[in-house]
């Protein structure tokens, strides 16, 4: 008998272990699925468009006291600074264009990467995500936080960085499809002319250089005359370049002879190191502040002073002066007017249903926060 209630034992521990494999099975199967369905699929397909413009509501958030409700549970911190938010346009359904006759259509999956910030706009670019569609620009009034229209840029290149030169009023857009980094420059009054039903095509470039020294032109920055580049790296230490820009409003260049095709080409005034995952730059006030961020993890606003951003400049996270933890998938980050602007990715289709907080807005942040 002993033997027996033994057996029966074991049969039941047996059951109870076969049900615990059988669970955690169908709990890797069902994550699998959430993979596939959560990651995959948006990265090669688009929902069909709901709007035949570009949407101007939140995409994730109703209102903007919801996403302060939500930001205030894990950012407890940020929620005192918080001075106000823009709705990013365009999540669900842009205007842009596609193919060689730049025939207009909508686009599902633009994924924002940069910001500029001028006297009266707020300018957004953004690329598709299944790299089908035209990148655009969103401009919006830096007042009212209203949508203004939207600009279709020339290309399919990842746009990750924006700037403004307020001396020569250009926006400066990060460019190249091929490999090659690029700053691309267009007039701000080219810009505000611009009318997509009117021009039926893409926006004109005024400026278009090839950037030597550096691999990609990731995310970018405009200080005391000059562009701050850098590149985004995962798997160690980056650069961040500094490229003056001439009396003219361009950059100092030189006629290169690639094999089929001439190009201006520019080489970097200046160098620093930076850490990795670095997605943007914004330089004010003696101090540059880095934008850190990669995958679901908390991204990061690093401070450091910035006296004269001289040659062999450290701009690595041990050395900053402040690190600040943000929620996940943040941008270009930009400063105007004693306001730290943050642009965030992760309200795009592409990135919508991963785990944690997803920002539909832009964060406008007091200063005074950052660099007490």
């Amino acid at each position: 008998m002993p033997f027996i209630r033994k057996l029966a034992n074991y049969k039941s521990i047996s059951k109870k272990l076969l049900t615990i494999l059988l669970s955690a099975a169908l709990a890797i199967v069902s994550a699998g699925g959430w993979a596939v369905y959560a990651i995959l699929i948006p990265n090669k397909t688009e929902p069909e468009a709901e709007y035949i413009e570009t949407n101007t509501d939140a995409a994730v958030h109703p209102s903007e006291r919801r996403l302060a409700k939500s930001l205030h549970w894990r950012f407890s911190d940020l929620s005192p600074a918080l001075v106000s938010t823009a709705i990013i346009p365009g999540l669900k359904s842009t205007r842009t264009t596609v193919g060689k006759l730049h025939a207009i259509t909508t686009c599902t999956s633009m994924t924002p990467q940069g910001m500029a910030v001028t006297e009266d706009y707020i300018f957004i670019s953004a690329y598709c995500h299944t790299h089908k569609h035209n990148s655009v620009i969103y401009m919006l009034n830096r007042h009212t936080h209203d949508f203004i229209k939207e600009i279709v840029l020339p290309n399919r290149a990842h746009v990750g960085g924006m700037a403004y030169d307020p001396v020569h009023r250009y926006i400066w857009v990060s460019g190249g499809t091929s490999g090659a980094a690029k700053a691309v420059a267009y007039p701000l009054e080219t810009i505000e002319e611009y009318d997509l039903d009117a021009d039926n095509r893409p926006i004109k470039a005024t400026f278009s250089y090839t950037l030597a020294s550096i691999d990609r032109n990731s995310y970018m920055t405009y200080n005391n005359k000059s562009l701050l580049i850098g590149y985004f790296s995962t798997d160690g230490e980056s650069t961040l370049q500094r490229f003056d820009i001439t009396e003219k409003g361009g950059l100092q260049s030189q006629i290169i002879a690639d094999y089929d095709e001439v190009h201006e080409s520019v080489t970097a005034d200046f160098l620093a190191t930076t850490s990795k995952w670095i997605q943007g730059v914004a330089a004010a006030n003696n101090k540059i502040v880095l934008s850190a961020s990669y995958g679901v993890l908390d991204s990061e606003l690093q401070v450091y002073s910035n006296e004269n951003v001289d040659a062999d400049d450290n701009f690595t996270r041990s050395n900053a002066l402040r690190v600040l933890h943000f929620p996940r998938m943040m941008e270009q980050i930009y400063m105007y007017d004693d306001r730290l602007y943050c642009l965030f990715e992760s309200g795009a289709f592409a990135y919508r249903r991963y785990p944690g907080e997803r920002m539909d807005r832009i964060l406008i942040i007091d200063l005074d926060w950052i660099f007490k």
